[in-house]
């Protein structure tokens, strides 16, 4: 086997093209590195907010339930009666409203 011998000055230049290309991939590597860690982060967040938005259309949907419960009982006369007295404040022929302050 017969080995070149390369001038110092090629050895040199050589040396310093592979610490650059080093350098490069390192650089390269990070920066592979910080996506991935970012669109991990990214990630947990938007699965946190998808739980939250579940759990707050879980509640609509119950508020939702009671308001169509609580129309289907003011549809009857009963209910309307009920409605009067207690939203508006009114009261039936024979009777007298008595406020008393908190």
């Amino acid at each position: 086997m017969t080995e070149k011998v390369l001038p110092e000055h090629k050895k040199r230049q050589k040396m310093i093209r592979e610490v650059l290309i080093g350098l490069v991939t390192l650089l390269a590597i990070y920066q592979a590195g910080r996506s991935i860690y970012g669109s991990v982060e990214r990630q947990m967040f938007l699965h946190q907010q998808e739980i939250a938005l579940k759990q707050g259309e879980t509640q609509a949907q119950e508020v939702n339930k009671e308001l169509r419960e609580g129309l289907s009982s003011y549809r009857s006369s009963d209910g309307i009666e009920r409605l009067a007295r207690e939203r508006l404040n009114l009261a039936g022929p024979d009777e007298m409203i008595v406020r008393i302050g908190k």
